[in-house]
């Protein structure tokens, strides 16, 4: 082979190669990207065998909105997935695709790998004018190295891409511990409760977030952490019971759904019967969703037995009471 031919070979190898590191590089995924992909894997809790993605369920795009929510604050596709399948009953985790741009991410430097090998062999199994007792040129010697270079460069790339959706350092619990939460951003709660999934003191802060979300009116991002306390396995019973009084409301507040509120205030009373918030919302709800004024009138009874109660809330379900039994209808 002539030294024309040898040096338009190897200017085209690596060209290829240069364009395999575009290519891989260009097919990173995007956020867009991200939160499509991470919702083709979870499975959606109330479909038959759809993923969240492809779902039109209500808590299906509740879920896509969270992930990307998620994904802007820059939190890992794992860690991502670890919320959704913790905070969501009935979530699971579907076979993740393995076609299109990410099949290509992995596979293109793998290619670049090869080539790099074949070509090192090659040029060593093909010696030039040196057989002749001529001395290669530099470019010659460089060739191989130049090579090896671009491959393992591509080599590195999918490995800083690999690394780069591993999730990073965060807070734990207990570094939290010792500080007002009230001075605890909600972002920075959030990382926490991703990173200790599995750890029981998170009951406690997951309820302190979704109480902030919840008096700001933001059901959305409050429903998911009263959710998952709700039904924790560590949660304490108080913490069982604020949390499964809060859905009860946020449903019948923010859906009209008063069967599905009751059912929940129901709940917490199974673990607390003296609760008298769950007595108290239960009354409201069955007078203003279902106009039973008779069991309404019986609980908000119940609720001013309480020698606990505050000055405030006595006042309140007096009048509630003083409403139903004068035919008043439900503010």
């Amino acid at each position: 082979m002539s030294e024309r031919t040898r040096s338009l070979t190897f200017a085209g190898i690596l060209v290829a190669l240069a364009t395999v590191l575009v290519v891989l590089v260009a097919t990173s995924p995007s956020d867009v990207d991200r939160v499509e992909s991470i919702g083709q894997r979870i499975k959606c809790p109330v479909c038959q065998g759809e993923s969240i993605a492809d779902s039109p369920s209500t808590m299906a795009r509740d879920m896509m909105d969270l992930i990307t929510e998620r994904v802007d604050a820059g939190f890992s596709d794992q860690a991502i997935i670890d919320e959704l399948l913790e905070s969501y009953s009935g979530a699971l985790l579907l076979d993740p695709p393995t076609g299109g741009a990410t099949l290509l991410l992995w596979l293109a430097p793998l290619g670049a790998l090869a080539v790099g090998v074949v070509v090192i062999l090659w040029w060593r199994r093909h010696p030039r004018e040196e057989a002749d007792g001529e001395e290669a040129t530099p470019s010659r010697k460089l060739a191989p190295m130049v090579v090896l270079g671009v491959a393992f460069v591509a080599i590195v790339v999918v490995a800083t891409m690999a690394l780069r959706d591993q999730p990073g350092p965060a807070a734990g619990v207990a570094d939290l511990s010792a500080q007002d939460l009230s001075e605890v951003s909600n972002e920075t709660m959030e990382a926490v409760i991703a990173s200790n999934l599995d750890n029981p003191q998170i009951d406690g802060m997951r309820l302190a977030l979704a109480e902030r979300y919840f008096q700001s009116g933001d059901y959305k991002s409050a429903f998911p952490h009263y959710l998952a306390v709700a039904e924790s396995d560590t949660a304490s019973a108080d913490e069982v019971v604020a949390a499964l009084v809060r859905l009860g409301w946020m449903v019948w507040d923010g859906n009209a759904e008063a069967e599905a509120a009751i059912n929940l205030f129901d709940q917490a009373l199974e673990v607390d019967p003296g609760s008298s918030t769950a007595k108290y919302l239960k009354a409201e709800v069955l007078w203003c969703g279902l106009d039973d004024t008779t069991q309404a009138a019986t609980l908000f009874q119940d609720v001013l037995a309480d020698p606990n109660l505050s000055a405030d809330a006595r006042a309140q379900v007096e009048t509630s009471l003083a409403n139903i039994n004068s035919g008043v209808g439900c503010r």
